[in-house]
């Protein structure tokens, strides 16, 4: 009997985990509260390593065609530009860019995905109670249009349902943290400005902080730190433009068409991610600033890291034991993303607002670190999340490394010319559903054959891929055979010498 799994949210963290299951051939069902989908833009920034996902469930360039491609970010201080950070020297990365596209377009673009996978979305549908026994979570839905509540089994479950996640309530999880104290205001619409569009703008002041972001078809993002006083009777869409009016040194002019909201901003984490057959990821599992967009992206990578580790439990029945050992891993690796995630959002969110003598050393800092080249190198790797690296846990060994790859951490997805017309990328040879490994042989005289050979075949059920050539020396920094286990999410399980056919089945 196959598995049944259910996800409770569909928005772009829960369809990605249902279309991910789905590409390994599992049924899902998949249920929301809203009777259709939204069309507010919500989350507006998408970043390479969720590209990369997204390349892997077959939407990435359905999405980068109906997204706005941004390549850097300034920041002003009180009208006077203090630093600017480019995406464009971003290397070993097919996207490197950050791409600007409302939430529900990445929504609608993962709903058609499901489609064509045989999938749908049960909508206008709430989960209202929930108990796990050792075999299986028994789920209460109830259709909110009729009021009618039936009670479905299924082998697992994730809640992927937001902030306010009756999945984490129903399974007695804490959401452990803090609220901001300042309130911020939104608008999304067209605008008037001289702004360049291939860049964020953030212009931090004395009275508060103002993000300008381009979007799609000529539209604007501006997010601001309320004002003290709001004038009673003021549209929010009068007090943004006012106040952005005020911050920006670059005339700004609202546009007829603008929507605005106002909202506060957490600084929490659930206090587990996974108990029993019930898992949460995104916003049900985290919520941080908007600063640096993170949001969305973390959540995409909580829900595909999950899938696939889900999908080969799935094919492969294991233990209880033996399953557990797996969870705790993914619960164990979010946990480190999520602390660096919600360290690195809530300094960004503090420094917006400093004055006096701070704000001072925060524009010299960032003026420093623009021209060592410290924002390039160091911070924007990190914003992107291609720098994504992880302290190994109990029984997976010390990190190695050589040339340019690392254990425990994102295989750099290098371009190596190929015998095959165009080349290719090292994550085209990554597998959906199961660790890889990659025998890389710099054999040869460089310079010499420079296209790499490439061939796949089979040892202890497992897929090996093969590459042969000197241009392995130059593109990854290694002058010795070595071969690479790597996982369906593209983080390297192991570095070894020795070849695959020696080494033992690993889903780490």
């Amino acid at each position: 009997m196959s598995p049944r799994i259910l996800v409770v949210g569909a928005g772009p963290v829960g369809l990605s985990a249902a279309v991910s299951l789905r590409l390994q051939g599992l049924p899902v069902t998949v249920v929301d509260k809203a009777a259709a989908p939204h069309t507010h833009p919500k989350a507006v920034v998408l970043w390479p390593r969720a590209l990369e996902s997204f390349e892997r469930l077959g939407v990435a360039d359905r999405l980068v065609a109906e997204g706005h491609r941004l390549t850097g970010q300034h920041y002003h201080s009180n009208g006077t530009r203090v630093a600017s950070m480019t995406f464009r020297r971003l290397r070993h990365t097919k996207y490197p860019y950050a791409l600007a596209i409302p939430q529900h377009t990445t929504e609608r673009v993962l709903r058609d995905r499901l489609s064509e996978l045989g999938g749908s979305v049960r909508t206008h549908t709430e989960l209202t109670a929930l108990r796990q026994d050792a075999d299986a979570v028994t789920t209460t839905l109830t259709d909110l249009e009729t009021g009618a509540a039936r009670e479905e089994a299924y082998d697992w479950l994730i809640g992927a349902d937001g902030v306010h996640s009756a999945v984490r309530s129903a399974i007695g999880v804490e959401f452990v943290g803090q609220t901001y104290e300042q309130t911020f205001l939104l608008s999304d619409g067209p605008c008037d400005t001289e702004l360049s569009t291939d860049s964020a703008h953030y212009f931090m002041t004395d009275t508060g902080v103002l993000v300008m972001v381009p979007l799609p078809n000529e539209q604007w993002r501006a997010f601001i730190s309320a004002p003290r006083e709001i004038p009673e009777g003021e549209a929010l869409v009068d007090t943004v433009a006012r106040v952005v009016g005020r911050r920006s040194p670059v005339p700004v002019r609202f546009l007829d068409g603008h929507v605005a909201g106002r909202f506060r901003i957490h600084r929490k984490a659930a206090e587990h991610v996974w108990r029993d057959r019930v898992f949460l990821v995104g916003d049900a599992a985290h919520a941080h600033s908007p600063a640096g967009g993170q949001g969305i992206n973390t959540g995409v990578e909580d829900a595909t890291g999950l899938a696939w580790r889900l999908g080969a439990i799935c094919r492969h029945p294991r233990s209880a034991a033996e399953s557990g050992r797996v969870f705790t891993q993914w619960a164990d690796e979010r946990h480190q993303v999520v602390e660096n995630v919600l360290r690195d959002t809530d300094l960004q969110t503090r420094l917006w607002g400093v004055r006096g003598l701070r704000r001072r050393l925060r524009d010299a800092v960032l003026y420093g670190a623009e021209r060592t080249g410290l924002l390039d190198r160091v911070v924007i790797p990190r914003q992107t999340q291609i720098a994504q690296r992880f302290s190994p846990g109990p029984g997976q060994g010390r990190p190695k490394a050589v040339g340019v790859l690392r254990s425990h951490a994102r295989l750099p997805n290098v371009a190596i010319p190929t015998d095959t017309a165009g080349g290719a990328r090292l994550h085209d040879f990554l597998s959906l559903t199961e660790p890889v490994a990659i025998e890389f042989d710099p054999a040869g005289t460089a310079g010499r054959h420079s296209k790499v050979r490439h061939s796949v075949v089979q040892r202890a059920g497992r897929d090996v891929v093969s590459l042969t050539g000197p241009a392995l020396r130059s593109a990854l920094g290694i002058s010795r055979r070595v071969t690479c286990v790597v996982r369906p999410d593209g983080i390297v399980a192991d570095i070894a010498p020795e070849t695959a056919r020696n080494r033992g089945d690993s889903t780490r």
